[in-house]
């Protein structure tokens, strides 16, 4: 209780969910609730589509929340269609090429640049301010993540950040300090002894572009991966250099081979990780819930950050900002129910910690003195909100740079290319692709 009374605090100073306004009550921050129910005469039935992605958890928790709202509003329908995360990005945008998107559905962050700004293919929410409580949501975190070209693109659904989650009872199995402060020095000298020790064993999770190279290089660098003006945000030699770090970690057992961690696109369904034999991963708070199912003695402790470190690299990004379809036939009843469902109590009380730490302060101390905030994934938004990195820009976000860069980081997993070789042709390309980028 006090580790969440204590994020609650942090929040509040770091100005990223928002003061308590004295003597409120829950959903009263500031500004009343757009009506969502009541009133008199018959109003038009209505049907909404809401798509998502996630764990069964989350599934069951929106099902419940849809079904509450549904009571409430008997005028309204709400399609509810979910599934995994793998193929998701592809399935939607097929969906709004062929006019068949759902009315509302979450975004990741990293495809915000394409679906929500060169695509303009959701509404923007500030034409609704009417029918949503933003009031709610702290108005600096809106400005800083989710408002891009005076565009609000989606409402976040929680707080999220990146951290190094780790299994407490390997730790112990291998002797490893818990107070360890991980840098990437010493994560590949803890990494090399452990697969020394076990050969089964592995500190850390398989890595990728946004969990590992691009953090690793803004430390570097102090900039972003692809510059406003599209320029690269570093060189060739800084690339190479990370490209063969990445390797020495694979070479020394640190991370599990890419052949065996690339069978499990989702990580919690790693053999090895739920077994115990892989001890850290760098994961976004929200899926730590997710996480503990298979790893219950799992903690949260801060992302590698070197001393000489010129930025964090730490995100910090808003848990999938909730879209509306800019071509729904229903945009005032699909704002209604996304206010609903993440500014009022009745729907925080249900999904919970699902998406994290909800965005409403209000609703976050609510939780947390009912002890319906799992303190590790409260502990993991505070040591990420420590040492935030700058948000990460909309181009650097791209697809198909992400994808580029991810295929590069498959070559040298798999030997297929040196890190001076991936590093040359990796910054030829980007640059090439950034040429065709509007």
């Amino acid at each position: 209780m006090k580790l969440l009374k204590k994020w609650i605090s942090m929040l509040s100073v770091v100005s990223l969910a928002g003061a308590l306004a004295a003597g409120c009550a829950p959903g009263e921050e500031g500004a009343q609730a757009p009506a969502s129910s009541g009133g008199s005469g018959e109003k038009k039935q209505v049907t909404l589509r809401f798509s998502w992605w996630g764990s069964e958890g989350r599934h069951k928790a929106l099902l419940q929340a849809i079904d509450l709202y549904m009571s409430k509003n008997p005028h309204v329908t709400i399609e509810a269609e979910y599934s995994g995360f793998d193929g998701y990005y592809q399935k939607l945008v097929t969906q709004f090429a062929g006019g068949t998107a759902p009315d509302l559905t979450p975004l990741s962050a990293d495809w915000i640049d394409d679906i929500a700004i060169k695509g303009d293919l959701v509404l923007d929410l500030n034409t609704q301010k009417n029918n949503i409580n933003l009031q709610a949501f702290d108005q600096q975190f809106l400005s800083k993540y989710v408002v891009i070209k005076n565009k609000l693109v989606g409402l976040p659904m929680g707080v999220n950040g990146l951290v190094t989650a780790y299994n407490k009872d390997f730790f112990k199995r291998f002797g490893i300090p818990e107070d360890t402060k991980w840098d990437w020095n010493k994560i590949h000298e803890i990494g090399k002894q452990v697969h020394q020790k076990d050969t089964s064993a592995y500190l850390l999770g398989a890595l990728e572009f946004r969990t590992f190279l691009q953090p690793y290089i803004a430390q570097k660098t102090g900039k972003q991966w692809i510059n406003d003006d599209k320029t690269l945000g570093f060189d060739q030699a800084v690339l190479a250099e990370a490209f063969a770090y990445y390797k020495k970690l694979l070479d020394d057992g640190v991370i599990q081979p890419v052949a065996e961690s690339s069978l499990y696109p989702d990580f919690t369904k790693n053999v090895a990780f739920q077994k115990g034999n892989i001890g850290m991963a760098f994961a976004l708070a929200s899926s730590i819930t997710s996480l503990k199912q298979y790893v219950p003695s799992l903690d949260a402790a801060q992302f590698p950050i070197p001393a000489d470190a010129k930025a964090s690299g730490v995100l910090v990004i808003p848990s999938n900002p909730l879209a509306i379809n800019k071509q729904t036939k229903h945009p005032e009843e699909a704002a209604k129910f996304a206010s609903w469902l993440l500014t009022e109590l009745d729907s925080a009380m249900i999904v919970k910690d699902n998406y994290s730490v909800p965005p409403s302060n209000t609703n976050a101390q609510a939780l947390a003195e009912k002890n319906l905030i799992d303190p590790t994934v409260a502990k993991a938004v505070k040591i990420a909100l420590e040492k935030p990195g700058d948000p990460v820009n909309g181009i650097s976000n791209n697809q198909e740079i992400t994808k580029l860069t991810n295929d590069y980081m498959q070559q040298v997993a798999f030997g297929q290319s040196a890190p001076e070789k991936a590093a040359k042709e990796l910054v030829d390309r980007l640059q090439d692709k950034l040429k065709s980028i509007k």
